[in-house]
């Protein structure tokens, strides 16, 4: 795991409460033993649109495929839910109807912990902005069909996020934190495992690595190249 992903996951499980009975971890992503949230609820369901599980896993991981907007899930049942680097890739349209399953599936009192690019300093040396502009540039010239492109709405992009549209999307959840991390190594970083294809045989890598390292443990706030929330759910009132 890139460094910079490693980073953005401890401070998912930093934000995340120190035990729950329930955890929903919405586009999470390939399922390994190494899965980074099996210790913070006593039941862990795993959403993704095509999920893979590698290897045996914890035996508290419950894994459902498909389109989360569309799955039947129970409304406030819910303790936590995680939403880590998922929010940029949905269609624009789709945004408002994902943030109120979100909210509708926690508990009174529950948290929504949520990870996305940071409009910081940097935002424009993100490497997943190019192949959407490309898409983007191709349908507005009629050349190309589709709105989303596999990872992402072309219109939007790779968004990189301001924390008041995120407080306003994801409102009545009233914000709680916020951490800010990454700066300038860290798009390089990404463009390093982006051209080597994950590995870490690109020119330069370890340099950029403990560069990137450095860097991330200094809080650039709101310069940030990502940013992570965490939100709560207001108990009812009586």
């Amino acid at each position: 795991m890139p460094l910079n992903a490693a980073h953005r996951s401890s401070v998912i499980h930093s934000l995340l409460p120190k035990r729950s009975e329930r955890l929903i971890d919405v586009g999470c992503g390939p399922i390994t033993a190494a899965y980074p949230y099996a210790d913070k609820a006593a039941l862990v369901t795993c959403v993704d649109w095509k999920l893979k599980v590698f290897g045996p896993i914890a035996a508290n991981i419950e894994c459902l495929e498909g389109d989360f907007t569309k799955i039947d899930l129970p409304s406030n049942y819910y303790d936590c839910v995680i939403v880590a680097d998922v929010f940029e890739h949905i269609i624009l349209e789709q945004e408002p109807a994902f943030a109120r399953k979100c909210a509708s599936l926690l508990n009174p009192g529950g948290h929504l912990v949520i990870s996305v690019p940071h409009q910081g300093t940097f935002a424009f040396l993100d490497p997943y902005k190019v192949k959407p502009a490309i898409h983007r540039l191709l349908w507005q010239l009629g050349m190309y069909k589709r709105v989303h492109n596999g990872s992402c709405d072309i219109r939007k992009g790779h968004k990189h996020y301001r924390v008041e549209e995120l407080v306003d999307r994801f409102n009545p959840l009233q914000l709680v934190q916020v951490i800010y991390y990454g700066y300038f190594f860290d798009p390089l970083l990404t463009w390093a495992v982006a051209l080597s294809r994950g590995s870490d045989r690109f020119p330069g890598y370890k340099w950029l690595e403990r560069a990137c390292g450095r860097e991330l443990s200094r809080d650039y706030g709101e310069h940030s190249f990502n940013v992570a929330l965490k939100f709560y759910k207001p108990t009812e009132r009586r």
